[in-house]
């Protein structure tokens, strides 16, 4: 292992290594977060976020003209006190299928489980995207990412709120508010990071079909995967058509049948017009949202550099061969 160490270069060792701490860090608010998950919430109206998506699922099989429903419907799976509204795309459901084989407080705990234990192949894509930048630049978008220590309050909360909720957060969890909230809640955006992450780094490893794939499953919270658009087709300039065409296949097959089953994808619709998810934010929906951010930054500052090098060092005109 130390000889495998000592043969990757000085600069990747130390993104290495600021990447290994940040991995530690999340563990920690990890360990932190998870117990609370299983304590009965503070909250006398709503329960977890995951509720959402275990009663979503539910009703898609039992009751689909409801999935869209905030508030308990008659015949619901029982989850006290209230379970949150579902408000993710109908695509969803066909990732979240297999957790209603288990019961709510097991599917909660594997889910949890599941999302903590992608962060290693979180590390890894994010390493593969900033091992060649700017050290300093991949070094702050790696804690970005795999940490999350920005503020990452609700637009939606008054500054009386947001001085009461600042006050209460210094802590164990002030330092990775996002992905405590995340784990805490049991909150999908933990996850959707990493689908969106892996997506820009198949696009940058000339994978457009598996970068298709994964965008088409990050994109269950259209807000992010809106956001990640624009590098994911930089990354994926090289096969563009195969990434466009392939990414419209596979969000078509994931989401259309949806129309034609009880009007499940209308429902959604209706939602997303009438309702106010696009302006509600909250700690976890910036995990995803920081992570594009920090590495857009990073990619135009990096292509920026190139092209001052290339200006001030032009390379050599071409001779013509003398005969």
């Amino acid at each position: 292992m130390k000889r495998i160490w000592e043969r990757i270069p000085l600069e990747k060792r130390k993104i290495l290594t600021v990447i290994l701490i940040a991995v530690a860090l999340n563990a920690l608010t990890f360990g932190l977060a998870f117990p609370i998950a299983f304590q009965l919430p503070k909250s006398s109206t709503f329960a977890r976020d995951f509720s959402a998506y275990y009663i979503g699922e539910w009703r898609l099989f039992h009751n689909p003209t409801q999935i869209y429903y905030g508030g308990t419907v008659r015949r619901d799976y029982l989850i006290l006190p209230r379970p949150q509204t579902f408000k993710y795309t109908p695509s969803f459901l066909i990732f979240f299928a297999p957790f209603l084989a288990l019961s709510y407080p097991n599917a909660l705990a594997v889910f949890d489980i599941l999302q903590f234990a992608l962060i290693p192949a979180l590390a890894y894509f994010v390493y593969k995207l900033v091992k060649d930048k700017n050290l300093v630049l991949a070094s702050v978008a790696s804690v970005i990412i795999l940490v999350d220590p920005l503020p990452s309050l609700s637009i939606l909360y008054s500054p009386h709120s947001i001085l009461k909720i600042t006050v209460n957060s210094l802590g164990a969890a002030s330092f990775s508010p996002g992905y405590f909230c995340g784990y805490m809640l049991g909150n999908a955006h933990v996850l959707q990071a990493t689908l969106l992450v892996g997506a820009l780094y198949f696009g940058y490893a000339r994978k457009p079909w598996l970068s298709a794939l994964l965008f088409m499953f990050g994109s269950f919270d259209p807000r992010a995967a809106l956001l990640a658009l624009p590098l994911l087709i930089w990354y994926n300039r090289h096969s563009i058509v195969k990434f466009v065409a392939g990414s419209a296949a596979l969000l078509a097959a994931a989401n259309l049948p949806f129309f034609f089953y009880y009007g499940v994808a209308y429902s959604f619709l209706n939602a997303e017009v009438n309702g106010n998810i696009a302006v509600q934010m909250y700690q976890y929906d910036w995990i995803p949202v920081y992570s594009i951010a920090a590495l857009t930054i990073i990619e135009i500052a990096t292509q920026l550099h190139n092209r001052r090098k290339r200006t001030d060092f032009p390379s050599p005109p071409e001779t013509e061969n003398i005969r």
